[in-house]
C-alpha cells in the first residue's frame, strides 16, 4: 500500500513484513484452505501469543528494533530491560513522546498507524467497498446501533507490527462497557483486504460507544488480526475519559482501530480525505488531528 506523510507531497511504499506470504495465501485459490485451517484459526494467534510472552523471545527484540528503525529512545524501558517480546511490543512511551492536540473541537488519532477516512458511508457499503453482502449491522452485530449510525463517517487506522501498539481515546467524554464479538484472525494488511474485503466483518473485534456532548455519540472498534494474541482494555467501563487517556493495547501482531461517527458530526482533515480519495493511506501518530467536530 502506498502512503503519504502529513505535509509531504512524496509517496512512500509501506514495506509490510511477510507480505509475500500473505499475498500467496490470499491470492491463490488453492492456498485458501490454509487460511481457514491456520491463519483464520485462533490457535496460531494463541500459540504466537504464548511464544511472545516467553522470556526466550527477548532475543528477537534488538534485531526487530534495528531492522525496522524503531525509535527506542521514546520507550520508558531500555532495549535490554524488557522481559519478553510482548513486553517490548506493548511498551509505554515516555511522557510527551506524542503531542495531543488540545483543541476541544478536534478529534485526534487514537493510535500510531496509517489512516483512511470516509466522509459518508451508506449502510450497505462495506467500508467503501461496494457490492458486499456485509453491512454495518453485520460489523456491529446490532441492528439498532447500525440504524443510529446510518450514513456514518469512518476513520480506519491500521497498525503494523512496527507501530506503537497502545491505543487512546480521541476525545473527552464518557465510555460505555466494551462488547466483544468472537471471530477469526485474518490479516488486516492492504494485500489481504484486496482479496478478502470482508475480513473486518469476520475477525474478532471489540466495540464501545463514547458519549461526547459536542460530537454526540461515536463508536470505537478494535479489530484483531493474525498473530494478535489479545485485545486488552486498560480503562474502566462507564467512566469519564480525557482525550489522550490510554484505552488499551494489542499484543503481538498487526491490528486496526475503527472510529464510526454519526452523520454530519465530523469534518475530516482535507489532507486525509484527499489522500484517501487518491488511494493513499496517511501516516499518523496518536494525538494528531483527524478532523473537527461539526457544531450543531
Amino acid at each position: 500500500m502506498l502512503f503519504k506523510k502529513r505535509n509531504d507531497d512524496n509517496i512512500y511504499n509501506d514495506v509490510i513484513s511477510g507480505n509475500k506470504i500473505i499475498n500467496f495465501l490470499y491470492s491463490k485459490k488453492y492456498a485458501k484452505w490454509l487460511i481457514n485451517i491456520i491463519v483464520g484459526n485462533c490457535f496460531v494467534s494463541s500459540l504466537s501469543g504464548y511464544l511472545m510472552d516467553h522470556k526466550i523471545s527477548k532475543c528477537f527484540i534488538r534485531n526487530f528494533v534495528l531492522k525496522n528503525k524503531i525509535n527506542i529512545e521514546e520507550s520508558e524501558k531500555g532495549i535490554d530491560e524488557f522481559s519478553c517480546f510482548n513486553d517490548f511490543f506493548i511498551r509505554n512511551l515516555k511522557p510527551n513522546s506524542r503531542k495531543i492536540n488540545k483543541d476541544e473541537d478536534v478529534l485526534v488519532s487514537p493510535a500510531d498507524g496509517k489512516v483512511l477516512v470516509y466522509a459518508r458511508l451508506h449502510k450497505s457499503v462495506n467500508l467503501s467497498i461496494k457490492g458486499s453482502k456485509y453491512t454495518l449491522a453485520t460489523l456491529l452485530h446490532d441492528d439498532e446501533l447500525a440504524l443510529k449510525y446510518e450514513d456514518c463517517s469512518v476513520a480506519i487506522i491500521r497498525l503494523s507490527p512496527t507501530d506503537y501498539h497502545r491505543f487512546h481515546f480521541p476525545s473527552d467524554g464518557y465510555v460505555s462497557d466494551t462488547k466483544e464479538i468472537t471471530g477469526k484472525y485474518y490479516s488486516v494488511t492492504p494485500v489481504a483486504l484486496k482479496y478478502k474485503p470482508d475480513l473486518y466483518f469476520e475477525n474478532k473485534r471489540t466495540i464501545c460507544e463514547i458519549k461526547n456532548e459536542k460530537v454526540q455519540d461515536f463508536l470505537f472498534l478494535e479489530i484483531g488480526a493474525t498473530m494478535v494474541g489479545s485485545i486488552i482494555q486498560t480503562h474502566l467501563p462507564y467512566s469519564e475519559i480525557k482525550k489522550g487517556d490510554e484505552k488499551g493495547y494489542f499484543k503481538f501482531g498487526g491490528s486496526t482501530v475503527i472510529l464510526i461517527f454519526q452523520k454530519d458530526n465530523i469534518l475530516f482533515d482535507k489532507e486525509l480525505l484527499d489522500n484517501t480519495d487518491n488511494n493513499y493511506e496517511t501516516a499518523i501518530l496518536m494525538g494528531e488531528s483527524v478532523g473537527k467536530i461539526i457544531s450543531k
